[in-house]
């Protein structure tokens, strides 16, 4: 393969931007990280140093790799990045850039109100408050820890992994554009939404109170549900705008609220 044909394999300046992007939010979620592992970080076998250039590691590889296939693939079935294509290409925002944020903003702020009515008015009956528990740490925190939320989910959840998915299901039935059928988005919507619950309650098992997972769990399947739509039909900015707006929403706003 000539290094010709390597540049216009994917965008690279997109690539490079929402790696750059990525990694920036894995920094800024450290200070909320720390803060909400308590004892059990200094627990652990090894040293904290040690244990946080791991993970950071692993999230690098699993960027590198994720936004090359959302690229790569999101091509072939017709899932995109709109607004950061636009750019790199000397070309004005799209058409539909303004309603597009708009909805995007308002989409996040209907999952924020939902959440938050569903932890104070039914799950608070049975545990503790989500609300409260995940905004322990302080505000400057939280804040900087809705950005890593809402980009790293997105990149990994949706421009990754969904669009994988949506790729094998394209494999095994186009539309008559040549594009991934309906059907076979809104499966891999699901999957994602599924997978994401299943691990979530895997991983967190141990480190947390079994109904605050579940609920986390639950919360976070549905929101996923929404961010996959916005990713299909707008693009990965707005589900990124989408998701980082019903996280301020939660941890900043809602959270100042009861503390």
């Amino acid at each position: 393969m000539k290094f010709r044909d390597i540049r216009d394999i994917v965008d690279w300046n997109v690539y490079w931007l929402l790696f750059m992007l990525a990694e920036f939010s894995l920094l800024a979620a450290l200070p909320y990280a720390i803060t909400m592992s308590g004892d059990a970080l200094y627990d652990m076998a090894m040293a904290i140093p040690t244990i946080l250039a791991a993970q950071f590691a692993r999230s690098t590889v699993i960027f590198l790799v994720g936004i090359f296939t959302g690229l790569y693939l999101g091509k072939k079935v017709g899932l995109k990045t709109p607004v950061l294509s636009s750019l790199f290409e000397d070309r004005s925002l799209p058409s539909d850039f303004k309603s597009s944020f708009s909805i995007s903003v308002l989409y996040g702020v209907i999952i924020s109100f939902l959440i938050v009515i569903l932890d104070t008015l039914v799950f608070t009956r049975y545990s503790e408050s989500l609300l409260l528990y995940l905004t322990t740490p302080p505000l400057w925190q939280r804040f900087l820890y809705s950005f890593y939320v809402g980009v790293t989910e997105e990149v990994v959840l949706r421009f990754f992994l969904m669009t994988f998915l949506v790729w094998i299901t394209w494999k095994v039935k186009k539309n008559s554009e040549g594009k991934a059928t309906d059907a076979g988005i809104w499966l891999s919507i699901i999957m994602v939404s599924s997978i994401y619950s299943v691990v979530y309650l895997l991983f967190s098992r141990e480190m947390m109170d079994p109904t605050i997972i579940m609920r986390v769990a639950a919360f976070n399947g549905i929101a996923s549900m929404v961010f996959g739509w916005l990713y299909w039909k707008k693009g990965l900015e707005y589900s990124i705008i989408s998701n980082i707006t019903a996280t301020i929403m939660i941890f900043v706003v809602f959270g100042s609220l009861v503390h």
